[in-house]
């Protein structure tokens, strides 16, 4: 039961019922006074508005709203009009409304959604030419369509807006705890499955992106259209602390093999850390279902005994091994407690601030910089222009599916279908900027239909009533609605089943129906597939070393900050986080790049090694600089150093001469490995010296290890290993990057 309640409070739940309900009484009214014209005139305003409902502020949802409307209107009037002159002249405004209406999705998303209203518009123009309406009463109920889903949205919006945000932190919250416990399975389990959980956790990582970027727009839009109340500010600074969180788990790796080559026989000890991490994964999967149901969370008075255990842990081991053979163990044990324990102290700090516990948070953002952190929409008129041209996919995208539509429209006229206009909507909605959306969407659309027009078919061959037709017609509406974008062979499943299930209830040859909807679905898909194939085909291949280009420029501005932290001795400000939110979102975008180069066709997947080698190194580069950012923020620092300064140059040279290959250009200085060399040197003997200090220490009776002491040790092998291996992955970066650039 609880499910099902918070399933109701879900985005797509209520959009699905605010629609369901918009769309059903309208068609109801229609059908009972036989005045269908009038019923579906309305629907379609209903539905010409619903499409750039997505999620977002507000704001944005009802302007989607209102520009969809009016743009549907605009389009409805031009048909009749053109229609009206002259065919030829219909033909002409159809190609380029298609054109130009698919051009407005160089600004987005919701733009996009706007666009197929648009185009849905267009198509259903075909269907109102059955209706003897006047062109004055279609474009008014239309519009009173659009108006009265406009009402219920807005109100749904007023009920559940606090609610429904609610929801997604929980969903960001459950996300967190999901990747934590994927890389403990790959740390620690020694999984069979390991390659499957490394996808799942790429998965994990591009899915949390776009709910970090959602929450940003929520919450600190909200933040500022609302002001300081008392459950945005919980839920900001909630979302805040799970950024930290991400960052943190970001910065281990999933490799075992540093622990058990230095702990040896004694792998054992990790036992306790391995408790410690589950224990916080815990406390986060409680922390989501607190918020998702708003109950009240228990509090941890003081940290948990885990801290105390891996201590214990930590002396056992070096009084089995014996100092100084069992330095290099504790320290890294001791760096993977002040991991565990910074993992905890963010949780904790979240689930009291769900509990309006917010003294001392310090995690506020001032209003100029809580704007900073949202990916605002440019609607200038010169982005429009700039993609004017055939290195624009959204161009090639608009261009192919306009001709792909003349041929549906052809198609359907030269073969005189009973509703032709069902190919051009099946060419509308299946044919997608590249080949591997379209091919899942066609593949979804036809098992949909198949599955749709099946079950509508038992449905009329059982039953011989209107009422029956209507009570399995409404729910599949409504199913159909609530999966359309979470899965759409679900959804095309139910909306298929309820179409025609409604065509039953209006015509006596509804099985004549389900014949035309399956044979008009099998020819749209073909004419979406031969589009997105032979008319300017947009390959991943041709875009993914601008993907790779974009993730080392965002690595290399987030090591960058880091290196001024760690000179600065400063707390992380805004221009770092924002550079760690470029760098995060980059390395997720790189990844999906790669998912949608593998849905290519086999002969279109150039240099794929190459390009997934360039996927891990980002992603372990990426690794390695959270794991320094994290280290440098939780810890006393000492200087740089000369020779740290020599290895970060190092570094930030080879990251710049993977981006001149990337670039077309030519490398022209040879790297200084001797200067490397000497500098990686310096550093190890400085922990070698410290070693030693540390070693005439026990010999003198101090058993106790002082916290300087302690912290320069750490830092000596901590940041020393972490150069040298930034080093190496950017070295590996380069290299691999020349290999793609010049294969």
């Amino acid at each position: 039961m609880q499910k099902l309640i918070n399933q109701i409070y879900q985005f797509d739940f209520l959009k699905g019922a605010v629609l369901t309900i918009a769309l059903v009484l309208p068609l109801y009214l229609g059908i009972r006074f036989d005045q269908m014209g009038y019923g579906l005139a309305f629907a379609m305003g209903v539905f010409f508005t619903f499409l750039p409902n997505t999620d977002g502020s507000n704001r944005h949802r009802m302007l989607g709203i209102v520009f969809a409307l009016l743009l549907s209107i605009l389009i409805t009037l031009l048909c009749h009009f053109t229609r009206m002159a002259s065919e030829w002249l219909f033909y002409i405004f159809f190609g380029v409304c298609i054109f130009w209406v698919s051009m407005l999705s160089v600004y987005g998303f919701r733009a996009s959604m706007v666009a197929f209203s648009g185009h849905f518009a267009m198509i259903m123009s075909f269907a109102l030419l059955k209706t003897d309406l006047t062109i004055g009463l279609k474009l008014g109920l239309i519009f009173s369509g659009g108006i009265w889903y406009l009402l219920w949205a807005s109100f749904s919006h007023w009920i559940f807006q606090n609610k429904s945000t609610a929801q997604k932190l929980a969903e960001c919250v459950e996300s967190t705890a999901d990747f934590l416990k994927v890389k403990y399975q790959l740390l620690w389990n020694n999984p069979d499955n390991r390659l499957e959980l490394e996808q799942k956790l790429l998965k994990l990582q591009i899915d949390l992106n776009e709910e970090h970027e959602l929450l940003r727009e929520l919450l600190f839009k909200k933040r500022v259209n609302e002001g300081q109340s008392n459950k945005t500010s919980r839920h900001l600074l909630i979302f805040l602390e799970m950024l930290d969180i991400y960052e943190l788990a970001l910065a281990k790796d999933t490799d075992p093999t540093e622990y058990k080559e230095a702990l040896g026989l004694h792998f054992d000890k990790t036992q306790t850390f391995q408790s410690f991490a589950a224990s916080t994964i815990v406390h986060l999967y409680a922390l989501a279902e607190a918020i998702r149901t708003d109950k009240k969370l228990p509090l941890e008075e003081k940290p948990t005994e885990n801290q105390e255990f891996c201590e214990s842990s930590i002396k056992s081991y070096v009084d089995a091994i014996g100092l100084p053979e069992a330095r290099e163990g504790a320290l890294i044990l001791r760096n993977l407690l002040d991991y565990e324990r910074r993992k905890e102290e963010k949780t904790f700090a979240a689930k009291r601030v769900y509990a309006n516990i917010l003294e001392g948070s310090d995690s506020s953002l001032r209003k100029k910089d809580r704007q900073l952190f949202i990916t605002t929409q440019d609607y200038n008129i010169k982005t429009l222009k700039a993609n004017l041209n055939f290195k624009s996919s959204v161009f090639k995208h608009a261009l192919r599916l306009t001709i792909a539509m003349y041929v549906a429209l052809f198609v359907g006229k030269v073969f005189e279908h009973q509703n032709a206009y069902w190919v051009l909507l099946t060419v509308a909605v299946i044919l997608r900027p590249n080949f591997g959306l379209t091919k899942k969407r066609g593949l979804n659309r036809i098992y949909g239909t198949l599955m749709g027009a099946g079950g509508a078919v038992l449905v009329i061959l059982l039953f011989d009533s209107n009422t029956i037709y209507g009570c399995f017609a409404i729910p599949s509406l409504f199913l159909g609605f609530v999966n359309l974008q979470k899965n759409y062979k679900v959804a095309a499943t139910f909306i298929t089943s309820a179409v025609i299930l409604l065509y039953a209830i209006l015509v006596e040859n509804a099985l004549n129906i389900v014949q035309y909807r399956v044979i008009d679905t099998l020819i749209g898909a073909g004419i979406a597939f031969l589009a997105i194939y032979l008319l300017w085909p947009v390959w991943e291949e041709g875009s993914i070393k601008n993907s790779i280009q974009k993730a080392i420029e965002a690595s290399r501005a987030y090591m960058e900050n880091i290196d001024r932290i760690y000179h600065s001795k400063e707390k992380p400000d805004t221009v770092y986080r924002l550079a760690r939110k470029k760098a995060f979102l980059e390395s997720g975008n790189l990844m999906a790049a790669f998912q949608r180069q593998t849905e290519d066709p086999k002969s279109r997947q150039g240099h794929q090694a190459q390009v997934y080698a360039n996927v891990v190194l980002n992603q372990t580069f990426l690794t390695a600089l959270a794991a320094l950012g994290t280290y440098i923020q939780d810890h006393e620092t000492t200087e740089a150093s000369k020779e740290y300064e020599t290895v970060m140059r190092h570094i930030l040279e080879n990251l710049e001469a993977a981006l001149t290959s990337l670039g077309g250009g030519e490398l022209t200085n040879e790297e200084d490995i001797d200067e490397l060399f000497q500098a990686t040197g310096v550093l190890e003997e400085k922990f070698v010296k410290l070693s030693k200090e540390r070693d005439v220490e026990l010999e003198k009776g101090f058993t106790p290890m002082s916290q300087e002491m302690r912290n320069k040790l750490q830092e000596g092998k901590l940041m020393t290993d972490h150069l040298k291996w930034l080093h190496s992955i950017s070295d590996s970066m380069k290299q691999t990057v020349m290999g793609l650039a010049n294969p």
